[in-house]
């Protein structure tokens, strides 16, 4: 009788012991820096994907909006730790990873970055590829600036168009805008085909942003045309990029096509080439990383990387338009991202 006490006794602890550890909460604090599509659309796939990955616990996702600022987001960051430490603390973009990392509070919480242009620039390490000293990783989106280039000089050495081709570097001053442009202005004298011209607006942060950035642009776009000669623009990434009928204006206002833009909606609208990582890998990328953290991995243990899976897409009317042929092989790598 005693021994089927005990095992009845040992049986009830351990399915108790269970229980508990499925009812525990994990939670996830997440720290946009906008509600932009780019932001809200990775975040929903991140989301999603942790559930997936992670049928056996029980995740709470706390989300934060820091309005587009630097300030914003390092008092959501505050407000977030008034409720408590999280098990894991994810910045979405960059104002809102350079916050959290340079905030003393969350030193000791594994961090986890999603949709930032240049996590080098922004001091979490040295070089891709590298773990951060700190508990934080991550992945950024954007293609390495020189492949990009290798493609988009690809695509022009196939048309008989007079070369260089002058092209305008659109972009505001948010900090993944302006290092995409550093990065280009950096490799121009290795690239005989191109010429660059940098045409900035300042960044404007809020839900009135947007028209007011893309009314800067355009401004900055009728004055270098009238001054210089322009074959085309090149659209960085950035909030920039998601103003609404961007492209549509400019076209309006100065004839000029996007040769270059870095978002697949830009292609759709008119650009010619692009190159980027589309919201859903973003997402469940960092959803693999954040289920690894969640289960005991310390985050500075992942390398700080690029993403590896990239989506390339072409607009055949604007290559009509322009007189630049589409090469078979680029379309073959647009695969289902052929718009015109």
């Amino acid at each position: 009788m005693k021994w089927i006490l005990f095992v009845v006794f040992i049986t009830f602890a351990s399915v108790s012991s269970l229980t508990k550890a499925d009812d525990t909460v994990l939670r996830v604090v997440i720290i946009q820096t906008n509600a932009l599509p780019i932001v809200m659309e990775s975040q929903a796939a991140f989301e999603k994907e942790l559930r997936f990955i992670m049928p056996e616990a029980s995740v709470e996702f706390d989300v934060y909006d820091a309005g587009g600022s630097f300030e914003g987001a390092r008092a959501a960051i505050e407000a977030a730790y008034q409720v408590g430490e999280p098990d894991l603390i994810v910045s979405i973009a960059t104002l809102a990873t350079r916050a959290l990392y340079q905030a003393e509070i969350s030193r000791q919480t594994p961090k986890l970055f999603m949709t930032v242009a240049d996590p080098v620039k922004e001091g979490i390490v040295t070089q891709f590829d590298e773990t951060s000293a700190d508990n934080i990783t991550g992945e950024s989106h954007v293609l390495d600036a020189k492949v990009k280039l290798d493609m988009l000089q690809g695509l022009i050495a196939a048309s008989d168009t007079d070369l260089p081709l002058t092209i305008g570097l659109i972009h505001t001053d948010y900090p993944s805008s302006a290092s995409s442009v550093d990065s280009l202005l950096a490799l121009e004298s290795d690239y005989d085909s191109v010429k660059f011209v940098a045409i900035s607006t300042p960044y404007v942060d809020g839900d009135k942003g947007l028209p007011v950035m893309r009314e800067g642009i355009i401004n900055a776009l009728v004055k270098h045309k009238q001054s210089r000669s322009i074959d085309g623009l090149w659209l960085s990434t950035g909030p920039l990029l998601q103003a609404e009928n961007l492209i549509g204006e400019i076209r309006k206002q100065t004839q000029l096509f996007p040769l270059f833009a870095e978002s697949i909606e830009s292609v759709q609208d008119g650009a010619l080439l692009g190159v980027v990582s589309d919201v859903n890998s973003i997402g469940k990328s960092a959803a693999q990383r954040a289920a690894k953290i969640l289960r005991g991995t310390p985050a500075n243990q992942f390398p700080v990387s690029r993403m590896s899976k990239y989506t390339v897409a072409v607009n055949v009317s604007t290559a009509i338009k322009l007189g630049l042929p589409i090469p078979s092989s680029y379309l073959k790598l647009a695969k289902n991202n052929v718009y015109q």
